[in-house]
C-alpha cells in the first residue's frame, strides 16, 4: 500500500512527504518533555528530597544558579506553561502543512490520471463506462486522499505514543509494560477481526456508487425518452436503490471505524483500573509513588484519543486499498505507448490525396475482421460519399481515417507519408461532424470555437463560420448573439440548429478535410436539405467525406465508396 502510494505521488511529492517527519519528531518530543514535567512538578509536591535523587533536577538548578527547589519548581511550570502555549500553533500548523500536502497530492493524481485518460486511445473509452470514469476520478481519487491522510495521521500519531511510551518505561516499567500489553493485544485482534469487514464494505462502496453515477448519467442523457416514455418512476427507482446502498456502506464505513476506538477506550480504562488495583493490593505507599500514577494519569489522558487515531487511521487504510488498487491500475492501464510504425506492403506515389493503403482491422476480442485489405483514396479537395448497410465497417472505417484507430495492417497516407509519422497539428487539421453533435453547456461562441481560450477567440471568425453554416440570422435574433447560452446539450436549439452549430464549429477550425458520419439523418427533409446545402457550400474549398443512407446526401459527390462484408469498393 506504501509503495503503491508513494508510486502514484512520484518522487517530488515523496521527497516532501519525508521532509514532513522531523516536524513530527518534534511534536513527539514536546510531549515527551511535558510528560518529564508533569512528573517533576508532581514529585515536588510529595518529596523535599527529588532534586537531590535526580541528577538532571541537581544539574538544573546549578545552571540556572537557584537557591531553592520552589525556585526550580516554579521555573518548571513556567516552562510547562511555555511549551503548551508554543505546542498549539506548532501543532496548528503542522496539521495544516499536513492537510495541504494530502489534498494537493489528491488533486494532482486525480487531474494526472485525467490528462491519462483523455489521452488514451480511443478503444480504451469503449472498453469503460461513463459511470466507472466518473467513479474513478470521484470517489476512488477521495478514498486514495483519505488513504494517504490515513498515513500521514497514522505516523505522527505513532511517534507521540512512542515518545510518551518511553518516558513513561523509564519511570515505572512494569505499568508500562501492563498497559501497553493490553493495547496492543486489543488492536491487533481488532485488525484480525475487522479485515475483511472492512475491504467488503469498501468494495461494496465502490460498486454502489458506479451504479449510483450510472443511473444519474442515463436520467440526464435520456431525459427526453424518459419523459414521453413516462419512465420516470422507473429510473428514479433505480437510482433510489443505488443511493441507499451508498448510504448503506457510508454508514458501515462510519461503524468499522468507530466500534475500535469504542473498544481501545474501554480496554484502556479497564487497564488502569487493573493496575490499580494491582497497586493497592500490593501494599506499596501511595504518596511515593505519585508522580508514576500522575504520569500513567498524564499518559492515559493523551494515549487515549491517540491510540484511537491510530486504529482510525488504520481501518482508513484498508479501506481505501481497494480505491488505491485502481487508480494504479488505470495509471498502467493509460500509461503513454510507443506506437509501432505502420507496416506498409507497398510504396505509393500518389500525393495531394489521402490513401489508406492495404488496411485491416480487428477489434480485440472478435474472430474476423471488420476491415480486409482497404485500398481507398481521397483526393485533395473532392467531395466523397461513402455508403453501405449497417455494421458493415462505416463507422470503423471513418474512426481509422480520423486516426482514433491503428489499422492492424497497411497504413493511412496523406501526401504519401503515414499519418502516425505527422505531429499533432497536422492531424488537428480534420474535423468531425457526427450524427449527434457534441454541445458544451455554453455560449454559442465558446461552441462554435471549441477548445480555444475566451481571450484568443476571433469573432469575425466565429460569425463567418456561422454564415458558412447558414445560422448567421439566428443568432443575431438572439437577445445576447453569441454569448447566448444553449444549455446542457443544446437543449435550446432546434436538431437542425444544432448540427448546423456543429458544421460551424468544423469550419471555424480550418480544416484541410471534414467528416460527416450521418450529419443529416435525424433531422427531417427539410432541416436535411438547408444542412446538405451549407455542407455543398464547402465543396472545392475543402475535402469533404460524407457516410449517409441517403441517396440525396450523396448526390453531389465527386466519388463514393461502398462498405459491405469489411471490403470496400469505389462505385463512382
Amino acid at each position: 500500500m506504501i509503495k503503491t502510494i508513494f508510486t502514484l505521488i512520484g518522487p517530488k511529492r515523496r521527497n516532501q512527504m519525508l521532509a514532513l517527519i522531523p516536524a513530527m519528531v518534534l511534536a513527539s518530543l514536546m510531549e515527551m518533555v511535558g510528560l518529564t514535567m508533569v512528573v517533576s512538578i508532581c514529585a515536588s509536591f510529595t518529596d523535599s528530597t527529588w532534586v537531590e535523587k535526580n541528577p538532571v533536577m541537581l544539574w538544573l538548578r546549578g545552571a540556572l544558579r537557584l537557591q531553592s527547589e520552589a525556585s526550580l519548581t516554579t521555573v518548571i511550570l513556567l516552562g510547562l506553561i511555555t511549551l503548551y502555549a508554543l505546542r498549539l500553533p506548532y501543532l496548528a500548523w503542522e496539521n495544516y502543512m499536513a492537510v495541504k500536502f494530502v489534498r494537493i497530492n489528491r488533486h494532482e493524481v486525480s487531474a494526472r490520471l485525467c490528462a491519462r485518460i483523455v489521452n488514451s486511445p480511443y478503444l480504451f473509452f469503449t472498453r469503460h463506462t461513463t459511470a466507472e470514469l466518473q467513479n474513478l476520478l470521484g470517489q476512488d481519487t477521495q478514498q486514495f486522499s483519505n488513504g494517504l491522510n490515513a498515513y500521514m495521521r497514522l505516523f505522527m500519531e505513532v511517534m507521540v505514543v512512542l515518545g510518551m511510551g518511553i518516558c513513561l518505561l523509564l519511570i515505572d516499567p512494569a505499568m508500562t509494560l501492563f498497559l501497553g500489553a493490553g493495547i496492543v493485544a486489543l488492536m491487533v485482534l481488532v485488525r484480525v477481526i475487522l479485515v475483511r469487514p472492512i475491504r467488503r464494505a469498501s468494495q461494496r462502496q465502490r460498486d454502489a456508487y458506479r451504479r449510483q453515477w450510472k443511473w444519474l448519467h442515463h436520467i440526464v442523457s435520456g431525459i427526453k425518452d424518459i419523459k414521453t416514455g413516462r419512465l420516470e418512476d422507473y429510473f428514479a427507482a433505480h437510482f433510489t436503490v443505488a443511493s441507499a446502498e451508498c448510504a448503506r456502506s457510508d454508514y458501515l464505513r462510519q461503524f468499522w471505524i468507530n466500534l475500535p476506538t469504542l473498544c481501545i477506550e474501554s480496554v484502556m480504562v479497564l487497564t488502569v483500573l487493573l493496575y490499580l488495583l494491582f497497586f493497592v493490593r500490593s501494599g506499596r505507599n501511595l504518596v511515593d509513588s505519585l508522580p508514576s500514577l500522575s504520569a500513567l494519569a498524564w499518559t492515559a489522558v493523551r494515549l487515549l484519543p491517540a491510540c484511537s487515531r491510530i486504529n482510525s487511521s488504520l481501518t482508513e487504510i484498508n479501506y481505501a486499498k481497494p480505491s488505491v488498487e485502481a487508480i494504479r491500475l488505470a495509471m498502467e492501464e493509460t500509461a503513454p505507448k510507443e506506437q509501432p510504425r505502420p507496416i506498409l506492403q507497398e510504396e505509393t506515389d500518389r500525393h495531394g490525396s489521402i490513401v489508406l493503403d492495404h488496411v485491416s482491422f480487428t477489434y480485440d476480442g472478435e474472430a474476423h475482421a471488420v476491415l480486409r485489405d482497404v485500398e481507398m483514396e481521397i483526393p485533395i479537395g473532392a467531395s466523397v460519399g461513402i455508403v453501405g448497410p449497417s455494421g458493415a465497417g462505416k463507422t470503423t472505417l471513418l474512426d481509422i481515417l480520423l486516426g482514433l484507430l491503428t489499422p492492424d495492417e497497411g497504413a493511412v497516407l496523406i501526401d504519401g507519408v503515414p499519418v502516425t509519422r505527422y505531429d499533432d497539428r497536422m492531424l488537428g487539421r480534420i474535423a468531425y461532424v457526427p450524427q449527434t453533435t457534441f454541445l458544451l453547456d455554453d455560449t454559442i461562441r465558446n461552441n462554435v470555437a471549441m477548445g480555444v481560450e475566451p481571450e484568443r477567440i476571433r469573432d469575425d471568425l466565429v460569425w463567418d463560420a456561422l454564415e458558412k453554416a447558414a445560422l448567421t440570422d439566428k443568432v443575431w435574433d438572439l437577445p445576447q448573439g453569441l454569448n447566448t447560452q444553449i444549455g446542457e446539450r443544446g437543449i435550446r436549439l432546434s436538431g437542425g440548429e444544432r448540427q448546423r452549430l456543429g458544421l460551424a464549429r468544423a469550419i471555424y477550425q480550418n480544416p484541410a478535410l471534414i467528416v460527416f458520419d450521418e450529419a443529416t439523418s435525424a433531422l427531417d427533409l427539410k432541416t436535411e436539405s438547408a444542412v446538405m446545402d451549407s455542407i455543398n457550400l464547402l465543396k472545392g474549398q475543402k475535402t469533404l467525406v460524407i457516410v449517409s443512407h441517403r441517396a440525396s446526401a450523396i448526390d453531389h459527390c465527386d466519388r463514393v465508396y461502398r462498405v459491405e462484408d469489411g471490403k470496400v469498393v469505389r462505385e463512382k
